[in-house]
């Protein structure tokens, strides 16, 4: 049994009634869902696509914040691994894979945190002797 007046007409259309329950198009529910799809595989590509800049200027800050804290002779597996995940974000930003080089540079900035607190644990551990 059809409802309303046709079957394209209006977004509420309803194709059959069954057991008092309306069973709404396809289509009319489409829309909606494709635009939100639309709207975040846009915002996505919006921050994979650009430049990780503030990620990298975080890394940078938190390596020198961990050498100011002497993590060259308190901590320097974390320091130097950090180094490395910066150069490689380096890289991979001039290649242009910025999606990549966000992460380094994000983990670049953790390792140097962990290298900045060993340290301080170190340094704190010299005192109290």
């Amino acid at each position: 049994m059809l409802g309303g007046s046709s079957l394209l007409g209006g977004a509420e259309t309803v194709l059959f009634e069954h057991k008092k329950k309306a069973v709404r198009a396809p289509w009319v529910r489409a829309p909606r869902r494709t635009a939100a799809a639309l709207v975040a595989t846009l915002s996505i590509m919006a921050c994979a696509t650009s430049p990780p800049v503030q990620e990298m200027s975080d890394a940078r800050e938190a390596i020198a914040a961990a050498e100011q804290a002497s993590a060259d002779e308190l901590a320097p597996g974390p320091l130097n691994d950090a180094r490395r995940f910066l150069e490689t974000a380096e890289q991979l930003l001039r290649d242009e894979a910025y999606g990549a080089a966000r992460i380094n540079a994000i983990r670049a900035r953790n390792r140097a945190v962990q290298a900045l607190e060993a340290s301080q644990q170190a340094a704190e551990r010299a005192s109290e002797d």
